[in-house]
């Protein structure tokens, strides 16, 4: 039985070649990710490799339109269901513009779930120079943290993270205790335990990670390499207090980037896809494209 759903979802992080020059997944230590899936690594030529913990998937980001994939149609397919490069006849982004807004608006994953009765929780911590400019309405919104404003969803800040009701973004506290922020020291594990305990009281927890597709861009190894240990720790950290028996983490991106260091920009990868815990096997032969995942989130949480 599922009856939660914890959602980190990874910018830009495709199934790429198992090729350790060009790929970090082939490259990086990764016990949490490599235990999951029997030693085997996160590369395209594992996709669909299923053990009794976990189900690894390639989806499809491409959705039938030419050209690279992007983080603005991408994620809103993610949200909603509905093919949203095809509704524009292109993909875009990084940010939504009005038709996918509109799209966000009246059916997202996040609206859907509240109507139902269903408490959601958008975990990330956002500082208080960014909802200052929100407040102003000058600030850039993925289309994943204007679905949860769109939806009525409050973003947390400072006070949520010291809580230990929210996550940074960029998972440890290193960066708030920097900037000032009253915040205890927190490990990658330790945020990822701390993002668990959110679902003990949420229907469906969402986490945007957005770093990997910083590094992908940058195309900066020792950064993408640290960036990937991290997650991979913090991974671990949310298996350890997730109760897999009851919840479902899916860790799903929106398209590839991070995966190939040859490249500063997106590419055409499939779209990295992880399911771990309460009913993998049952949900991941639903899943196909990033176009099945509000679909099939919906059907197992409403």
């Amino acid at each position: 039985m599922i009856d939660r759903v914890l959602l980190l979802f990874l910018d830009g992080v495709g199934l790429g070649d198992d090729d350790p020059e060009a790929n970090p997944f082939v490259h990086a230590d990764l016990p949490t990710l490599r235990g999951l899936l029997g030693g085997r690594r996160p590369v395209r030529a594992n996709g669909g490799f299923s053990t009794r913990h976990a189900t690894l998937l390639p989806l499809d980001a491409q959705l039938g339109i030419p050209g690279l994939p992007q983080s603005g149609t991408g994620q809103t397919t993610i949200l909603t269901g509905v093919n949203a490069p095809a509704l524009l006849g292109q993909h875009y982004g990084p940010y939504p513009n009005q038709p996918l807004r509109d799209l966000l608006r009246n059916g997202s994953l996040f609206r859907q779930l509240l109507a139902a009765g269903r408490p959601v929780a958008f975990a990330n911590a956002y500082p208080d120079r960014f909802l200052d400019r929100l407040g102003r309405g000058t600030e850039r919104l993925s289309a994943n943290t204007r679905a949860a404003l769109l939806a009525g969803l409050k973003l947390r800040g400072p006070a949520e993270l010291k809580a230990g009701r929210a996550v940074s973004a960029l998972l440890t506290n290193e960066y708030w205790r920097n900037w000032g922020y009253d915040v205890p020291e927190l490990s990658a594990a330790g945020a990822g335990a701390q993002l668990a305990r959110l679902t003990d009281d949420h229907t469906l927890t969402y986490f945007e990670f957005w770093y990997t597709d910083v590094a992908g861009h940058r195309q900066d190894r020792d950064l993408s390499l640290l960036v990937l240990t991290m997650l991979d720790e913090f991974i671990g950290g949310v298996l350890e207090a997730l109760d897999l028996n009851r919840s479902l983490l899916l860790i799903v991106s929106d398209h590839g980037n991070f995966e190939d260091w040859r490249t500063p920009k997106h590419t055409h990868n499939p779209a990295l896809t992880l399911l771990v815990g309460a009913g993998h096997q049952v949900i991941a032969p639903r899943l196909k494209s990033l176009q099945d995942i509000a679909p099939s989130l919906k059907a197992i949480l409403s």
